[in-house]
């Protein structure tokens, strides 16, 4: 380069590019300009070639555009301390952190039709639905009255339980308490998604069943229960989005693990009658502590 008279304060660069190409241009010490092009030889292969540089020509109000991976080098005259620039390391973001693959574990259920005997079902509606009723025209059941199917109930459940522990894939698991809800559960709102075993009290269930009766021909629509899969993510259990639907077929049982989130959607009864809705009978089997 040809020896020249420089003002103090202005700087001559030339940049040389990849590919053998230079640009010459003259900066003053201070200006933006000057430091950027040293801050993107400095960063140089770490913002992968994705921004676009702009170095702008005075003489003729022109630009040249070049990826800031293109500078190669840059030469000074006079030289210049790159100390003095006050140069400032290329911030990365923070890598996110991976999230494992979910693991899906399927819910697992067992419905049994025709659970109760004919003559215990009979039974069964008889105390629930007698034929007088109260001067109101309606006779709610009394944890009294339900006392004695209630028994009859959980003796069924007693003796199918080996069937269906096994196919539940708790062959030889000891359960030796049960619980059941005093009066069936004929509630038509339906109940939001949760899970039985989650609390200190609750802690030892291991295995719910559900028991659907009600008046024939069936007076309502809905009622059914979602029993939801189950996945895993970053070590933590929770609640998947799929889910089985057990439809509440009249003298049915279905078992399913108290692990599993579950969900009774709302009921509608053909009338306001309390006989029109879907009766559900709700226990658990606990493990010995």
């Amino acid at each position: 380069m040809e020896a020249m008279e420089l003002d103090s304060n202005r700087v001559q660069v030339i940049v040389m590019m990849t590919g053998g190409h230079q640009y010459e241009l003259s900066l003053t010490r201070d200006e933006p300009l000057l430091k950027e092009l040293f801050q993107a030889l400095s960063n140089r292969g770490k913002n992968g070639g994705k921004e676009v540089f702009k170095i702008p020509n005075e003489e003729d109000d022109s630009c040249l555009y070049i990826p800031r991976d293109a500078i190669a080098a840059i030469a000074t005259v006079p030289p210049i301390s790159v100390q003095s620039l006050n140069l400032q390391p290329l911030s990365r973001q923070p890598e996110p952190t991976p999230q494992k693959p979910q693991q899906l574990i399927e819910s697992s259920i067992v419905q049994l039709d025709n659970f109760l005997k004919p003559a215990e079902y009979q039974e069964l509606i008889e105390t629930i639905f007698p034929q007088k009723t109260a001067s109101s025209g309606i006779q709610l059941p009394t944890p009294h009255s339900f006392a004695l199917s209630r028994e009859v109930l959980l003796h069924r459940v007693q003796m199918m339980l080996p069937d269906v522990l096994i196919q539940l894939g708790l062959e030889g698991f000891p359960l030796t308490q049960m619980e059941a809800e005093e009066i069936p559960n004929h509630a038509t709102e339906g109940q939001g998604i949760s899970t039985d075993g989650n609390s200190p009290e609750t802690a030892l269930r291991v295995l719910n069943f559900m028991y659907f009766f009600y008046q024939t021909p069936q007076p309502f629509t809905g009622g059914e229960v979602r029993v939801y899969d189950s996945q895993i993510v970053n070590q933590q259990v929770s609640a998947a989005q799929s889910y089985k639907t057990i439809e509440p077929r009249q003298n049915s049982i279905v078992f399913f693990l108290t692990s599993n989130a579950y969900e009774v959607l709302r009921v509608y009864p053909n009338s306001p009658a309390f006989r029109d809705r879907c009766f559900r009978v709700t226990g658990w089997m606990r493990r010995t502590g």
